[in-house]
């Protein structure tokens, strides 16, 4: 008799099967219902020999062992050397750091402190109407480079703060969900890993996917509330940075874009891969257009319930784009003209030696550098996605 000694293995009902996985190294897969509860009968102890004879009765087929066992060791299921369990060593899984702060952050005292502070600022915006959200707040100081500095050094705390609620709303759950760092072109951003959340019950997912944006909420609260009440030489920046953060909250409403709200709504919709589905249906749709590539796989890679919802999402991604515009015309269209409009007669009537006239022309410099990297760094992306697609392509 030979018994097989696993991980901690997590079990997760889903419409199209049973998500298994270890959260300590973030590896899932989606098994069909009789996979999970013959992988279940082994991990409870089991030898593969009544697992098998398990299967035959209950199903009224066989299985092949061999081939199932080597499966779950490539996703890392199973505990190396388990051909004597009763030598390997006894599992010891680290303590996960930040629960604790994670449970009082997510309690009810701390709901109660968060719904008082958006209240106030809410108080705060109807009685005082000059700290409300307006294009204007940003240039908070005649010298634009201080302005473009300010809100670029503003970023990195604004947004790390985000994520630190998301790793928070996830490790309350004993989820070990981390920080990283990343690129998008040519900006360094954090990121949160979340992947451990395929490891409990969607309903509880729900929180840590919407904690970033309670997170912008409570900052946008706290720096409005700052600027109408706090110290005059603070009010300036305030509002500038929470300016920069409802774009932030806006970004959640592009769905198409993978962001916090497209995961609270492929969990509502029971999908994990509705983007890449959408996407092979459009490609496929879209394929007789010129330079338009047919996906690399069909629609039947996909799970029934995404087959099906992929026509509706692409509905959304068109509405999406729509959004994304009318967004744009209305905020970034607005920001583009201030900016231009308080360049532009610093060096018209500035002079050489004038600090107004070379604040532009940094200002200017500044603004070119971004334009010019971000030319060039989108370019070698699509390099080299076109090298990593023609060297599939050419692979025997």
């Amino acid at each position: 008799m030979t018994a097989v000694e696993f991980h901690p293995l997590t079990f997760v009902d889903e419409p199209d099967g049973v998500v298994v996985g270890r959260s300590d190294t973030q590896s899932y897969a989606v098994l069909p219902d009789d996979g999970a509860a013959l992988l279940r009968r082994l991990a409870s102890g089991m030898t593969l020999e009544e697992a098998a004879q398990w299967y035959h009765t209950e199903f009224g087929e066989s299985v092949d062992m061999t081939d199932f066992l080597d499966t779950l060791r490539e996703l890392g299921f199973v505990r190396e050397g388990t051909d004597d369990p009763a030598r390997l060593p006894p599992l010891r899984l680290p303590p996960l750091r930040l629960r604790r702060l994670g449970a009082w952050a997510f309690s009810p005292a701390a709901w109660a402190g968060y719904a008082a502070l958006v209240t106030a600022c809410l108080v705060m915006l109807v009685t005082h109407p000059g700290v409300r959200p307006h294009t204007d707040n940003v240039f908070f100081s005649p010298s634009l480079v201080v302005v473009q500095v300010s809100l670029a050094l503003a970023q990195v705390p604004a947004v790390s703060w985000h994520e630190f609620f998301h790793v928070l709303a996830g490790r309350r759950l004993g989820v070990p969900t981390r920080l990283s760092m990343s690129r998008r072109l040519y900006f360094l951003v954090v990121e949160t890993d979340l992947d451990g959340l395929y490891g409990v019950p969607r309903r509880k997912r729900y929180v840590p996917f919407l904690a970033g944006m309670l997170a912008d909420v409570l900052l946008f609260s706290a720096l409005t509330l700052l600027a109408g009440s706090g110290p005059s030489w603070a009010a300036g920046p305030a509002l500038a940075v929470a300016y920069t953060i409802l774009f932030r909250l806006v970004w959640q409403f592009y769905l198409f874009l993978r962001t916090d709200l497209y995961y609270v709504f492929t969990t509502l919709l029971g999908c994990s891969a509705l983007h890449d589905a959408t996407s092979a249906y459009l490609r496929t749709k879209l394929s007789r257009l010129p330079g338009v590539r047919p996906p690399d796989l069909d629609e039947s890679a996909w799970s029934p319930r995404e087959r099906l919802m992929a026509p509706w999402f692409a509905l959304v991604t068109v509405c999406g784009v729509g959004f994304l515009l009318a967004t744009a015309a209305l905020a970034v269209v607005p920001l583009l003209w201030g900016f231009a409009t308080r360049l532009g007669p610093q060096l018209a009537h500035g002079t050489a030696g004038g600090a107004g006239f070379w604040d532009a022309i940094v200002s200017l410099a500044l603004f070119f550098t971004d334009f010019a990297l971000l030319v060039v760094v989108s370019r070698r992306e699509a390099a080299r996605r076109g090298t990593h697609s023609r060297s599939k392509e050419t692979t025997p």
